[in-house]
């Protein structure tokens, strides 16, 4: 089974698994780790320090979503201009023309997904993700999976390419039961807190600031006992 890789506070007591694995032709190769690697899926998930960057990158080669956890970055091309600082959350689509720079230190993580092909719809220029969207009211988790009472939820998807989908979620406390997900995702916690119990019955508690990973076919059970408010990255 897959590992739920959970990026906890402080940074510095982290201890994640690296994967024999290497983005190709990566233009942020510099301070680059890879933690987990799906090739069936198509995705690489990890972290990135770097102490400083002024790179010119033609042909962005990959779509890539980014959480910046100390420092400043700013990307810059035709017809964007963005600032980005801790806390922040972005993504740069495939095939961009952007200037990536930072003058000091930079912490990120990330998931880069190089299985994404080029494709018409894809957007044109980088997003910093508004976390303070109004959100638009969402179907409930599963009666089927609940233990407590149905929860009201919203959401909101801001970036959509094949089939990835990127956005914000709300929903109020509940408990699940133990599910294999079908598919892979990304959770920036925003707001409030989530319990998730793996399999082998690992606890992850994740506190907002924090991200999480739960890869496709990791089960877990879900328990929160206020309002979360995340972000998500789906892919599948």
């Amino acid at each position: 089974m897959p590992p739920i890789l959970h990026y906890t506070h402080p940074h510095a007591e982290r201890q994640m698994p690296c994967a024999a694995f290497a983005l190709h032709g990566d233009p942020l190769a510099a301070g680059r780790v890879i933690h987990f690697h799906d090739p069936l899926q198509g995705y690489a998930a990890g972290s990135s320090i770097s102490v400083g960057a002024n790179l010119l990158i033609e042909d962005f080669p990959w779509v890539e979503l980014g959480v910046v956890e100390a420092g400043e970055l700013r990307l810059q091309g035709d017809g964007f201009d963005l600032q980005l600082s801790a806390g922040d959350c972005f993504v740069v689509p495939r095939g961009v023309h952007v200037r990536w720079h930072h003058r000091g230190p930079l912490r990120r993580l990330f998931m880069a997904f190089p299985g994404l092909e080029a494709c018409s719809d894809m957007p044109k220029v980088p997003i910093r993700l508004d976390l303070s969207q109004p959100l638009s009211e969402a179907s409930p988790p599963a009666a089927s999976v609940l233990l407590t009472p149905t929860p009201k939820a919203w959401s909101e998807t801001l970036f959509s390419v094949a089939s990835l989908r990127i956005g914000l979620w709300q929903c109020e406390p509940y408990a699940r039961r133990q599910v294999e997900p079908a598919y892979t995702e990304l959770m920036f916690i925003l707001e409030g807190a989530v319990t998730l119990t793996a399999d082998q019955g690992e606890r992850h508690v994740i506190r907002s600031g924090e991200v999480v990973v739960v890869p496709r076919g990791a089960t877990n059970a879900w328990a929160s006992e206020e309002t979360v408010r995340k972000v998500f990255c789906i892919l599948g």
